[in-house]
């Protein structure tokens, strides 16, 4: 997949005779492959390239900052993720004043016809462009009759079991902690990443050495609490007792941060950068009594780690 991170970029390598759907793309959810998928589709069918419009940040940080909701994935993973989907070419821009200011009529002629060789659009129901937003589905196809491109509407994906799949409602099921529901509509699971660095060392001189993740943690956190999942290392999945949290039993008062206790891994992974995988919530956190009570709920968050990714088989300790 070719990406490109500013317009200007296309004058240098010119993107002719295109497939384009549009929009923020966030989490790259069950909805957003419905998107992807037909965009392929068509593709193949015309022989067009396949890109994908969107934007390195969500449009609501710079028009409507009190309402823009935390992102579910970094720009990196959503073009990990695009570029796993089969797309072609992913154009990656800053929503800024620039973009922002350009009237929805000058987009379509200037950057969708202009600039990308449109030949046809896609996007979804509740699409908006230009100045003001006041571009809709409605003008995109005027203009695509004057402008010789078609335009279609992929209309919300909804299931049986979920409902409608949103961004706004993965969002909704990680901040509660509901893994399943989340990993149902992404489609896969539920994901953070980030650089291992030096913690308290108390998971150590407990028996349960983790990986800490710091820094800027790519990827939407889920709630406090322990959970199982698979730890990603260098290509190598592991699994994961995971601690999102405090430690109220320490420290109560500190800053939220994400652990992993790898099962049955004994290597050195500070300064290494990992993918945390969320499959089931074990527990909520909160505080114990003493040292002796937590660490027999640490043995019991393993035991229950295994199981669960085992298939539910639970097996002794070695």
């Amino acid at each position: 997949m070719r990406t490109f991170t500013a317009l200007d970029d296309l004058a240098d390598e010119p993107v002719r005779g295109t497939a384009v759907a549009i929009g923020k793309f966030d989490g790259v959810h069950l909805g957003h492959q419905a998107i992807l998928t037909r965009l392929r589709d068509i593709a193949a069918a015309e022989q067009l390239e396949s890109v994908v419009f969107t934007f390195r940040e969500n449009p609501l940080r710079l028009l409507r900052p009190d309402r823009c909701p935390e992102p579910l994935m970094s720009p990196d993973q959503r073009e990990t993720a695009l570029a796993e989907a089969g797309v072609d070419v992913c154009l990656m821009v800053p929503f800024d004043e620039r973009l922002s200011s350009i009237p929805a009529e000058a987009f379509v002629r200037d950057i969708l016809v202009g600039r990308l060789g449109t030949r046809h659009v896609i996007v979804g129901p509740d699409f908006r462009f230009g100045h003001r937003g006041v571009g809709d589905v409605a003008l995109l196809q005027r203009m695509g009759e004057e402008l010789d491109y078609t335009v279609e509407e992929v209309s919300f994906v909804v299931d049986d079991d979920l409902g409608r799949v949103s961004s706004t409602r993965v969002r909704e099921a990680i901040g509660q902690g509901d893994i399943e529901l989340a990993t149902r509509m992404l489609g896969r699971p539920v994901a953070v990443r980030g650089d291992v660095v030096h913690g308290d060392a108390r998971g150590r001189e407990l028996g349960f050495p983790t990986a800490n993740l710091g820094g800027a943690v790519e990827g939407f956190v889920p709630n406090d609490g322990v959970y199982a999942g698979w730890a990603i290392v260098d290509g190598v999945r592991r699994m994961a007792a995971i601690s999102v949290g405090s430690n109220p039993t320490f420290t109560p008062e500190a800053q939220s941060r994400v652990e992993a206790y790898l099962l049955d891994y004994s290597g050195d992974l500070y300064g290494a950068r990992i993918t945390i995988e969320f499959v089931h919530r074990i527990r909520g956190t909160y505080t114990f009594s003493g040292i002796d009570a937590l660490v027999e709920r640490m043995h019991d968050d393993v035991r229950e780690t295994r199981a669960m990714l085992n298939g539910g088989i639970l097996r002794d300790e070695c």
